[in-house]
């Protein structure tokens, strides 16, 4: 099986060196995407990159990641599971405050709990065995509610169609940790 990884909104693949090199996949594919247009605009070369490859594919997916691996899982037959970290699947309150103070910032909107990218991920159906890995540590004040410093608790869990376990990392934590790795391989290795 093939590791797909596709990274947090303003980060690359440098964020899953740890992940990586602890599982050692053969040939991993990374998908990095534009920071600078709409977020859907990804989706197609994305979508065109993955129905290229013949094997079984596993996305690994941090943050904003997951909400493209939503979109992936309906378009992309070969996937067989994912696991998400800190997917912010109702969107980002921080990315809300932000786009009231700096509206021209596609991230922002992007994010936003309000946003078309977000809403039309909530309305995809996950078909794919899919393990949401919460981040329960940190904490931003101006944010209401439980959150990992980034993202809300109910936003990485208000899905009903997939599986959760809560990890004590912060949203970057997340992605540097040997719980992580661990619940990766019996995933994939099932």
């Amino acid at each position: 099986m093939k590791i797909v990884y596709i990274h947090g909104a303003t980060a690359s693949e440098r964020s899953f060196a740890f992940i990586q090199k602890s599982i050692r996949s053969k040939d991993p594919i990374y998908l990095n995407y534009e920071k600078e247009g709409p977020a859907k605009d990804n989706l197609a070369e994305m979508i065109e990159a993955l129905n290229s490859v013949e094997e079984p594919l596993f996305i690994v997916a941090h943050s904003l990641g997951g909400v493209y691996a939503t979109y992936l899982q309906q378009e992309v037959d070969n996937i067989k599971g994912v696991v998400s970290l800190a997917t912010p699947f109702n969107g980002s309150e921080i990315a809300t405050w932000g786009a009231m103070l700096n509206p021209r910032y596609q991230l922002f909107k992007d994010i936003s709990t309000q946003s078309s990218f977000i809403r039309g991920s909530r309305n995809i159906e996950i078909t794919v065995p899919w393990l949401q890995i919460v981040s329960t540590v940190g904490d931003v004040p101006w944010i209401t509610g439980t959150n990992d410093g980034i993202v809300t608790r109910a936003s990485m869990m208000c899905r009903d169609d997939v599986e959760y376990t809560e990890l004590d990392r912060n949203h970057y934590e997340i992605v540097l940790s040997k719980r992580v790795v661990d619940i990766i391989k019996k995933r994939l290795y099932k």
